[in-house]
């Protein structure tokens, strides 16, 4: 053959190849690059789609978790409105209400009631201490606006150090006024785990943010970040704002990682939930999909190389052969890097074997001309798994399987592994050769997804997710919990099967059309069980939807509204009732009263309210107990019951409190006859825990239209002239007149004066000397307090000493009292001026306060006097009502050098084991003996017993209401130590008393 022609020939074979081969090549690339762009849009769209449900998801979760609070925070201002102030049973019955708020909602930490001015009045966490919260933003933006709904603020860091979220709402009083606040302490950890379980990659975040662009909570946690802004965040107080749901692409300053976030604004709320996925995560799986189709592809064109290398080796006689061989090699490298894919050979006989790069690099070991042993390789494999690979090695078998990688030497990573077998001619298996595939990243996803399963499967509300025709395709375990359908009953049918005949077709038409506008629903709905029972849920309906494909299918989140309706009626009731006794309250009261005042009027008819006290309830819950008052009260309100008429109403507003209005009265007869019955009925023995018990009562009565024509004014005055009852003895009833009303409204204002009496500098001490009788020198004072009013002049210690006791202010007073003394007795001293000890008289008040060692410790401290140079002087009636706190405080006084004197002896009970308990330095006989001492043998042979019983003691005899030589002489006789009175001088000012010191003798009678 010609050259020329043979090599003309070859060239057309050679041409006729290439451009076959060509063909295909540009055939299998352009394939590979349209199906990956395919899929590269076909995974973005459907991680869209996932974010987007997963973003609406939260946002219902945090919709029906501010809902809930809401709600919650709604019911307990509305319960706490109507109980009754004041009573114990009452302060427990709010805090039953908080606990109860909190017990079905476990991510709220605790609820607080502050008052107007920001007092922490109620706590369902019982702290101890008290707390005042009017500093917190929150209190300041109720006080301060009275429209203001609910209120978001944080995280804020409270008293105790503790972060929390805060949702406040204001309570207003009846009339409109600020009330208070009530503020539900959100735990933040609740949301942490919740974001937490929601997995969305190691480059991911899932964070709740303020409109204002302020991060609330953010998962993964970092630090220094909650409560900052960041640009990067929507930010709704932006002009334009943004829209209410969408997409972004941005760089984090948090941790510098690109992502594509997505959002939703929480309806109604401040809020906006953001979950970003990490740019290069959202297209992990693309990138492992398209390592493979190149894999499969570069497969493909090695085979078309090596199909066009036999043609063309013919045609070229084996030119290019090492060539085509590096080409092939350096492809499979890139193939398996791509694909995560690593080979090996392993020769069984010569225990020597083969590597490719990427063995290396999925290993973490450096390239090497030899692979390393089999050990080594062993130690990248995590050792629960290393017994596989052995059993593959040692039987030369066929095997597919997983490995772990060894997490001491790194980050957990997952191979799947292939190995089959090299059999020699005669069918014995001489090498191994096999894959090593990387599929961490496959893995992770399909955790992501099992997770989402969970999350879909466990949550406490009923899920179900239908198609856009509205036919079920999908439940979760609370859906057949709540409405007692099973998947198998509703997949397949259409949602009306849950329909109830509660609403009209309106309503439901109303309901696809804010769907359709609105892209959701949410209220309140009354659906069907399976049984037939129709039940209330709140119900969140959402399409799910893209710009690119429309609605496909919509979502529908519901929570069960049973038990929350069941317990607003029961809150309605407990807000109408008393807890103990079920009568009614002061609320339903003032209601029933105005009513029949009302119907009263227009009939003019008479009507009557007696209030009716249990006299001394308090003695037997402090001998029985508690519970057996309680018992008490309920049988009182039975008894009562049992002889109510109709239309007439009996409640009970106080601890110890009855009130029984008469709508029907003839004449004072028939209120007359009520009243003794109450009376008759109340003394009727009782058996309380195996005790027989006898109590009294005490009955005022208003009548209408005689003693006021509104409830308010009926049930005070008919407190009034219980008043009077209780100040008469008890155990019986009186009418309410003008004069009670009269006498009330000046002690009234008596109070008011008092109370800034110490502030106006009204009040002064006066100083009775005491004698000693041995040597008829002056040996002490007696210090009285005097009110001079501006208004009213100098009024009597008789008149506003049990005034102050009953206020209160006897506690300010008297510890003016003591500092005013020490400080007087300092400066007559650092006058040079004889130092003698002045005692000052406490009350029951003060003892029970438990502070008087206290005060007098800073009194005597400020004024820098002796502890000797004062006495503290108390009643017979402070050691029989504060036994206990008296002898542990006496005790202190006298460690401190104080001497204590008992006043008044033998105008009480005059206990004689009283005297040998407390260690007392001074008895005061009471003037009231003194002053018939000499001619009454009584009184003198009670002074004469008490000299010798206090000298038997050791305790020091002072004598009070000397005024005649007569009663001098006789107690002088008698072994009297001391003596006081107007013989000697009567109580004068201290600038009098002057006088007497520098006298240094006995006061001129």
């Amino acid at each position: 053959m010609n050259p020329l022609l043979a090599n003309r020939d070859e060239r057309g074979i050679t041409l006729l190849v290439l451009s076959f081969a060509g063909l295909l090549f540009v055939g299998i690339i352009a394939n590979l690059v349209f199906e990956l762009v395919q899929a590269r849009d076909h995974v973005i769209t459907e991680k869209t789609n996932s974010a987007r449900v997963l973003v609406k998801v939260l946002e219902e979760q945090a919709v029906d978790s501010v809902f809930a609070v809401d709600l919650a925070m709604q019911t307990t201002i509305k319960a706490v409105q109507m109980v009754p102030r004041g009573p114990a049973e009452s302060k427990r019955l709010v805090n039953e209400l908080l606990d109860s708020s909190i017990d079905n909602l476990p991510f709220i930490r605790a609820i607080w009631l502050l008052d107007a001015d920001g007092k922490m009045i109620h706590d369902s966490q019982k702290l101890p201490g008290a707390y005042n919260l009017s500093d917190r933003a929150y209190f300041k933006i109720h006080r301060d606006h009275p429209d203001h709904g609910t209120h978001i603020e944080g995280p804020i860091i409270s008293k105790l150090g503790v972060p929390f979220i805060s949702f406040s709402r204001r309570i207003n009083r009846r009339d409109g006024s600020f009330g208070g606040v009530i503020v539900a302490a959100l735990e933040p950890k609740y949301l942490r785990r919740f974001y937490d379980s929601v997995k969305v990659g190691k480059d991911g975040m899932v964070a709740l943010v303020r409109t204002d662009g302020v991060l609330m909570l953010r998962m993964p946690a970092a630090n220094m970040v909650e409560g900052k802004r960041f640009t990067f965040f929507p930010n709704f107080e932006a002009t334009p704002p943004p829209p209410d749901a969408g997409s972004y692409t941005a760089d984090s300053s948090i941790d510098q990682i690109r992502r594509l976030y997505f959002y939703q604004r929480v309806s109604g709320r401040p809020l906006v939930v953001v979950v970003g996925l990490g740019e290069k995560e959202l297209l992990a799986d693309w990138y492992s999909m398209a390592r493979a189709y190149i894999a499969v592809s570069l497969g493909f064109l090695m085979l078309l190389g090596g199909l066009s290398y036999l043609a063309l080796r013919e045609l070229h006689k084996r030119h290019g052969l090492n060539q085509a061989l590096h080409n092939s090699d350096d492809a499979l490298k890139a193939a398996q890097q791509l694909a995560l894919i690593g080979s090996w050979r392993l020769d069984l006989v010569a225990r020597s074997g083969q590597w490719s790069q990427q063995m290396y690099r999925l290993l973490g070991l450096p390239l090497a001309d030899q692979p390393p042993p089999l050990d080594v390789f062993l130690q990248r494999i995590h050792p629960d798994d290393r017994h596989l690979v052995e059993s593959a090695v040692r039987h030369g078998m066929n095997w597919s399987g997983e490995l772990r990688s060894n997490p001491a030497l790194g980050p957990q990573r997952y191979f799947h592994s292939r190995s089959t077998g090299v059999h020699d001619a005669a069918g014995n298996v001489t090498a191994l050769m096999g894959t090593l595939q990387d599929v961490t990243e496959r893995r992770q996803a399909d955790e992501k997804l099992e997770l989402a399963a969970r999350v879909f499967a466990c949550t406490r509300d009923g899920i179900v997710v239908t198609d856009a025709a509205s036919t079920i395709v999908a439940v979760n375990a609370a859906f057949e919990r709540i409405t007692q359908y099973s998947e198998a009953d509703v997949v397949g049918r259409n949602i009306r099967v849950l329909r109830s005949n509660v609403h009209d077709i309106d309503f439901y038409r109303q309901l696809w059309d804010t769907i359709a506008r609105d892209g959701h629903w949410r209220g309140e709905i009354w659906n069907r069980r399976k049984n037939g029972e129709v039940f209330p849920e709140w119900l969140t309906v959402s399409a799910v939807s893209s710009p690119e494909h429309g609605t496909a299918g919509y979502v529908g989140v519901f929570t069960d509204l049973s038990d929350i309706t069941e317990a607003n009626e029961q809150l309605q009731f407990m807000g109408n009732h008393d807890p103990l006794t079920r009568l009614p309250n002061r609320s339903l009261l003032n209601d029933r009263l105005a009513q029949a005042i009302e119907t009263a009027h227009q009939g003019q008819r008479a009507i009557a309210v007696l209030l009716l006290n249990i006299d001394r309830l308090q003695r037997v819950n402090d001998s029985i107990g508690h519970d057996a008052g309680d018992l008490l009260l309920r049988e009182m309100a039975q008894r009562l019951l049992l002889r109510l008429h109709p239309g007439d109403t009996l409640a009970r507003i106080g601890s110890d409190e009855f009130v029984l209005v008469l709508s029907h009265v003839d004449d004072n007869d028939d209120v007359n006859a009520a009243a003794q019955q109450m009376l008759d009925t109340v003394a009727a023995p009782c058996q309380l825990l195996g005790h027989e018990v006898v109590v009294t009562g005490s009955v005022g009565i208003a009548l209408f239209p005689l003693d006021g024509i509104t409830a308010g004014d009926l049930i005070r005055n008919a407190d009034t002239a219980l008043s009077h009852v209780k100040n008469s003895g008890r155990n019986s009833f009186r009418y309410f007149t003008s004069e009670m009303n009269t006498r009330a409204l000046h002690w009234m204002a008596l109070e008011h004066r008092l109370r800034n009496a110490l502030g106006r500098a009204e009040f002064s001490l006066f100083y009775q000397p005491q004698v000693r009788l041995a040597d008829k020198q002056m040996c002490g004072a007696e210090a009285l307090i005097r009110w001079r009013s501006a208004e009213l002049g100098m009024i009597s210690p008789a008149e506003f000493i049990p005034l102050a006791e009953d206020s209160g202010l006897i506690i300010e007073i008297g510890e003016w009292v003591i500092r005013t003394a020490c400080m007087q007795n300092k400066a007559w001293q650092n006058a040079g001026l004889r130092p003698l000890p002045v005692a000052v008289n406490v009350s029951a008040h003060q003892i029970a306060a438990g502070t008087l060692p206290a005060i007098v410790k800073s009194a005597l401290f400020d004024s820098g006097m002796e502890a000797r140079f004062l006495a503290i002087e108390l009643t017979e009636s402070v050691l029989m009502q504060e036994a206990e706190l008296a002898m542990a405080q006496i005790a202190e006084l006298r460690g401190m050098g104080v001497a204590v004197a008992l006043d008044d002896f033998g105008t009480g009970f005059s206990s004689l084991s009283y005297l040998s308990r407390f260690a007392l330095d001074k008895l005061k006989i009471d003037q009231s003996f003194v002053r018939n001492i000499t001619d009454d043998a009584k009184s003198a042979a009670i002074a004469k017993a008490t000299i010798a019983l206090a000298h038997g003691l050791g305790i020091t005899v002072v004598a009070e209401g000397v005024e005649t030589r007569e009663q001098l002489d006789y107690l002088d006789g008698a072994g009297c130590d001391e003596v006081q009175g107007y013989f000697f001088s009567r109580p004068v000012p201290a600038a009098e008393f002057v006088a007497l010191l520098v006298a240094g003798g006995t006061p001129s009678a």
